[in-house]
Formats: structure tokens, C-alpha cells, sequence
């Protein structure tokens, strides 16, 4: 596969947490980059991986699935994921470097933390949020900023991001990537698809600025 994800005009987009087949066909056909699957099974967001697997078959061969898991017991068992894994718990620099695909490592901002992945080998780019995932709190983009220039992976700016603020905040600190999933929700897990589009036409229109 030709994945486009990081590879592109600046920032990609990645949407994260969709369960059904239209809100995938919407995200694609609205310019997403890469579609989130998330199997951590706390989250109102979890699927399982049949369902995923027929979700996937929507996605063309340039858009990445991103299977989003946290202190899973085994990542062995996605030998067979055909895109990256996004790691959202406490996985040490050993398990990362076992996973059988390629890792975005998402953590809550921490200058220092984001600075040793930094120097990593065994991650494709640096997912920063505002929580432990998923429940939509912004971090300080002022002190990421003041340092993102010195970071040589890819940095995915996540948590808190709306159709209304994504603008700003790209602006500011030029991330590779965005992710959103509570910033585009009715309520709770349960997306809306005029948010969405909305996200993504705010992000695309900052790349024609």
C-alpha cells in the first residue's frame, strides 16, 4: 500500500474512532489522511477486529488504518494489520520495539518524554495529547511550540481539537499530523458528520494558506 500519511503537504489528518461504514466514506471522501480503529476496551469507541476488517476494505490504498491500543497484552496478534499501530499506554522502549508494525507512540504532553522518543528508532512519529486519549483536553501548544523545531520525528498534534481551534493551533505549531475523535462527537463516541467534514475542511484550507 501507498500510504499518503505523513508524506504529503503538511499537516495529514487522521480521524480516529469511526465504527461505521458511512462515517469511513465520509472521512475519505472529505480528504482524510488516515482512519483510527480503536480496540482499547474501555473506550466507546472500541470495535473489534472483524469489524475493523470490513471497514478496512473501504479504505483506498493510500489511506492508513491505525489500530489504537493501550497496554494491550500481546501486539503479536497484529502480525496481519495491514497499516501502523498507535501506541496509547505505558509501553516500554522493549515493547515498542517488538511491535510488528509500525508505531505512532501517543503520550500525554511531557517535555521530557517527547524529547527522548525522540531519539527513538522504533517509531514512525510522536502523537502528543492532552489526556491518556480520547477524552478531548487540550495541552499547552504554547510550550510545544517552543520546542518542535528542535524534533526530528513527526509530531501529531491531538486532544481538544475542533472544526473551530484546529486552524489556530496549526498555525502555531506546524505539526505533521492532527488527529481528533471527541472534537468532532455528538456526544460521546458517537460522531458527527457534519463535524468532521467540518475539521477537515478547516485543516485542508490551512494548506492552501
Amino acid at each position: 500500500m501507498n500510504y499518503s500519511f505523513l508524506r504529503q503537504l503538511k499537516p495529514s489528518i487522521k480521524i480516529c474512532g469511526l465504527k461505521s461504514e458511512e462515517e469511513v466514506d465520509i472521512a475519505v471522501g472529505a480528504g482524510a489522511d488516515a482512519i483510527g480503529f480503536v480496540f482499547a476496551k474501555d473506550s466507546p469507541r472500541c470495535i473489534d477486529r472483524s469489524h475493523a476488517a470490513r471497514l478496512i476494505l473501504q479504505l483506498p490504498p493510500e489511506i492508513l488504518p491505525v489500530a489504537v491500543v493501550q497496554n494491550y497484552d500481546d501486539l503479536q496478534d497484529f502480525s496481519d494489520w495491514p497499516g501502523w499501530l498507535q501506541l496509547c499506554g505505558e509501553e516500554d522502549s522493549q515493547i515498542i520495539s517488538s511491535a510488528p508494525c509500525p508505531v505512532i507512540k501517543a503520550l500525554q504532553w511531557n517535555k521530557d518524554e517527547v524529547k527522548s522518543l525522540d531519539t527513538s528508532d522504533h517509531i514512525e512519529a510522536i502523537l502528543i495529547d492532552g489526556s491518556t486519549g480520547g477524552l478531548g483536553e487540550m495541552f499547552d501548544i504554547d510550550s510545544l511550540e517552543k520546542i518542535i523545531d528542535t524534533l526530528k520525528k513527526p509530531i501529531i498534534v491531538a486532544g481538544g481539537l475542533t472544526p473551530t481551534n484546529v486552524a489556530e493551533v496549526i498555525k502555531k505549531v506546524h505539526p505533521s499530523a492532527v488527529d481528533v475523535s471527541s472534537g468532532i462527537e455528538s456526544s460521546r463516541g458517537v460522531k458527527d458528520i457534519a463535524l468532521m467534514c467540518e475539521f477537515i475542511e478547516a485543516v485542508i484550507q490551512t494548506r492552501d494558506a
